[in-house]
């Protein structure tokens, strides 16, 4: 089914074509003295403070951005969609996770391992799948197992969703875009917060978060983020829990001149489940009922994740002249995790008893990063240059340690399997033997080269990066099959945009990705990278007085050499001979039409589908854990005082369209389901002045506690997801 304009909601037609009817489009000439072809310093103009894309989002929704360009860039002059979502939002929403803070934003599919599993994010944007997470505009790498890192959304400032390839500044990425995380800074007026919660699952949670300067020249400044949390999980016997203390310190000894240390500790000694629950009885009836949404395959003795990342950085920066300014990002990553589960396979045929396997790892990772890149501003003329040039490099070493016990046709119950209905989630369990032991060592370099040109209200956006990707894979078991893989490629990117004063901003981009390949054909011919290209045209406006901001967008991806079955081969060899296509269409508008009310909508209408694949009947299918169409809205309030002094309400919904069961499409899809979110926070200083500077909120998520299926990769085995249940949470917080 290809994709339709005339598909997308009437509401959203009648949207733009008002704005356009409404505004006129017209640019207004001007004129320049200055001779063409003589460079010219960019003009100092000296305004009041505006909002830094490093920075708190200032207003109702964002307006500067770096993650699509990595320079400081209004949202409104970029030729690519991106949605920001502030650490206000996640706050107001009640997100303690990054998957849960990017539930309402398009384009994006998340929680696709439903609400029982939180340990990690994982998310797919415009169709392609990524578990990939960056922080201040760098990977966070790991080796592809269990070991992954995770952010906590209490020291992020805002996250940044780049719609589409972004190879072009950040080296392999997926074709459907990446989430970057922008750490809290140092800051220089003394503020902060503290604040408790209790809530559903016996949620307990501590917060702190102060900053400010040091001395009394400002010079130096630090932040200070503290987190402690213990929960329950949604899968019975389950529980979660996070320790986290996030200090940084910033160094200013001149006004153009900037060192800021940005360090974290995270433990997560307890990390819930990853298992799923079986199609028959979840996604699909099952003869002997439905299965309960806090259903647990796992074993309660056996069950440990324990995941510890410390992370050392910083990001210095030199203005030498107004034209010259120099950035270098540097971060250390040290990742330890202690993983056993007993997990759910196949369901027999008296649809009760669940054949299990078990699994352990341990697992080691360091990695370190850095991106260096020169920025230089200038004119030509009426035309006025930003260009950039980068080197960045990442290495990562890890040590991977892995057993599994996995039931056979001739020992099915090897491990002890359990009636789904009756579930016995504490038996004795036999030893599992070790079957992996590899060292990853994986090192990627990119030089990349940009071009931000604007004449008037037109700007141009060009950019070019070539990488080298090596990464080499040690057996240290017997009998020892070491591989090693050394790849390169070149990606760039192009966009137009042109900027009308009445705050029209017409676009259209094409952009480029790759993401290495491991393995070789049968004839022990290495795999080469996967390549995606994306055509994304849009239009935005931004209303002069800054209440209302609007990003509508269509874009074709294409991704190539995607390994399938080898029809020629053995069972196992693969081929690169496949293909995803992903249409779609995109609306995202934030308005403010009164003081104290925020409204923020979201659609995203998608065709995704296999357009090339060695099996016939894989053809012209939807991936996974894909839904074709989402939409979301969130309206928030502050009541004026003439009606209730001090309290503020917000309430949101979310829809989620159905999701295909499996890669033929043949078992049936997940039902589409509406979720409805709300909070009401009320300032105690409305009572007495003495309470100033303390709240109290409600968060309420689901608040129907509607049951729903969140996705499957397949129905045949233990596949499915629940999503998540009804959360309550009841905070204080003082702020000063």
């Amino acid at each position: 089914m290809g994709f339709d304009l005339r598909q997308a909601p009437l509401g959203a037609v009648l949207m733009c074509a008002a704005m356009l009817t409404a505004l006129p489009l017209h640019a207004q000439e001007s004129g320049s003295g200055t001779k063409e072809g003589v460079m010219e310093l960019a003009p100092l103009v000296v305004e009041g403070e505006r909002e830094r894309a490093d920075g708190p989002v200032d207003g109702p929704f964002a307006t500067q951005s770096a993650t699509a360009t990595k320079t400081d860039t209004p949202i409104i002059e970029t030729p690519q969609s991106i949605s920001v979502i502030s650490s206000q939002d996640m706050t107001a929403r009640g997100a303690r996770s990054l998957a849960q803070s990017i539930r309402y934003a398009t384009g994006i599919t998340t929680e696709n391992r439903g609400g029982a599993v939180s340990r990690y994010d994982l998310f797919s944007i415009r169709g392609f799948s990524t578990s990939q997470t960056y922080l201040d505009g760098m990977l966070m790498p790991y080796n592809g197992w269990y070991s992954s890192p995770q952010i906590a959304p209490e020291m992020v400032e805002r996250l940044e969703i780049l719609k589409g390839p972004a190879s072009v500044l950040y080296g392999s990425a997926p074709p459907g875009g990446l989430v970057n995380s922008v750490s809290k800074r140092p800051q220089d007026t003394a503020s902060g917060e503290i604040s408790v919660s209790i809530g559903s699952d016996n949620l307990y949670e501590g917060l702190l978060d102060a900053t400010g300067p040091l001395d009394q020249e400002g010079k130096f400044s630090y932040r200070f983020i503290g987190l402690g949390r213990a929960q329950d999980g949604q899968a019975r016997t389950t529980e979660t829990e996070r320790r986290l203390i996030a200090p940084s310190f910033r160094w200013q000894p001149t006004d153009k001149t900037s060192l800021t240390v940005l360090t974290h500790f995270q433990h997560d000694p307890k990390g819930g489940t990853f298992g799923g629950v079986p199609g028959a009885g979840s996604v699909s009836p099952n003869p002997n009922g439905p299965l309960p949404t806090d259903f647990y395959d796992g074993d309660v003795k056996f069950e440990e994740f324990n995941r510890k990342q410390l992370a050392l950085g910083y990001i210095f920066e030199h203005r030498f002249d107004d034209v010259f300014t120099f950035t270098q990002n540097t971060r250390y990553l040290e990742t330890d995790l202690d993983y056993e589960s007993v997990y759910g396979g196949l369901l027999l045929p008296d649809n009760r008893t669940l054949l299990r396997a078990m699994i352990y790892t341990n697992e080691q990772s360091t990695s370190y990063s850095t991106d260096n890149r020169l920025q230089a501003k200038f004119n030509t003329g009426a035309i006025s240059h930003t260009l950039l040039a980068g080197v960045d490099y990442w290495t990562l070493d890890s040590d991977l340690e892995r057993g599994d016990l996995v039931p056979t046709l001739l020992t099915p119950f090897i491990v002890p399997p359990i009636d789904i209905y009756n579930p016995d989630n504490d038996q004795p369990l036999p030893a599992v033997p070790r079957t992996q032991l590899n060292n990853y060592e994986i090192e990627q370099t990119g030089i990349y080269l940009q071009e931000q040109l604007k004449l008037d209200g037109l700007v141009v956006l060009l950019g070019g990066r070539q990488d080298w990707y090596e990464s080499k894979n040690t057996i240290r078991l017997t009998p020892a099959n070491n591989s090693s893989i050394s790849q390169d490629q070149f990606s760039g990117r192009a966009g137009v945009l042109y900027h009308f004063e009445n705050g029209l901003a017409p676009y259209i981009s094409y952009a480029e990705s790759f993401e290495p390949q491991t393995g070789a054909d049968r004839f022990g011919n290495a795999f080469e990278p996967t390549t995606g290209q994306q055509v994304e045209a849009g239009l935005k406006f931004q209303s002069p007085d800054g209440s209302f901001m609007i990003t509508g967008s269509v874009f074709d991806i294409t991704k190539q050499n995607v390994t399938v079955s080898d029809p020629l081969g053995a069972p196992g060899d693969q081929i690169q001979q496949g293909e995803v296509r992903s249409r779609g269409f995109e609306l995202e508008g934030h308005i403010q039409p009164v003081n104290g009310l925020n409204i923020a909508a979201f659609y995203t209408k998608m065709d995704v589908e296999t357009t090339e694949d060695t099996t016939a009947a894989n053809v012209g299918k939807t991936p996974v854990q894909v839904a074709e169409e989402t939409a979301s809205l969130w309206t928030e309030y502050v009541l004026p005082s003439s009606i209730i002094d001090g309290l503020t309400i917000g309430g949101g919904m979310r829809y989620v369209g159905e999701t295909y069961v499996d890669v033929t499409n043949t078992l049936g899809t997940t039902d589409p389901y509406t979720l409805f979110d709300a909070m009401i926070e009320y300032d105690l200083g409305a009572i007495s002045p003495q309470l100033g500077g303390n709240s109290l909120r409600l968060n309420g998520t689901n608040l129907a506690d509607k049951r729903h299926v969140a996705g499957c990769y397949t129905q045949l085995m233990t596949g499915c997801w629940f999503g998540a249940e009804r959360q309550v949470t009841l905070t204080f917080t003082h702020r000063w």
